[in-house]
């Protein structure tokens, strides 16, 4: 294997750090409403949610997300203080360590 590809493969395997913040009522669906979470960079916002769903579990699953894995229309996606439209999150890749939010659109009143 030549130098530029072990380059390429090592990129593709670069590990970043997201800090994931829950807001309003799901962190009372987990024990931790901040955390880290390293992925892969390179994964896209809809790999990323379900990597967050995976690690909080089944109530939190239900709330956030619908039985095809799809964030409900009653959250956004924040990435650095950047709204992440909703058609977006299945191609929005994250290549740098960042902020996340998932938080709720709304509150009942």
């Amino acid at each position: 294997m030549s130098r530029s590809q072990k380059i390429s493969a090592n990129k593709s395997c670069t590990q970043i750090t997201l800090h994931v913040k829950l807001s309003d009522f799901l962190t009372k669906l987990t024990t931790e409403s901040e955390f880290d979470l390293r992925i892969q960079a390179g994964a896209t916002v809809a790999e990323i949610i379900a990597a967050i769903v995976d690690r909080q579990g089944d109530k939190f699953r239900q709330a956030v997300v619908d039985r095809k894995g799809y964030l409900h229309a009653g959250f956004a996606v924040i990435v650095n203080k950047q709204f992440i439209p909703p058609q977006q999150i299945a191609k929005t890749t994250i290549h740098h360590p960042c902020n996340f939010s998932i938080i709720p659109l709304a509150g009942g009143g």
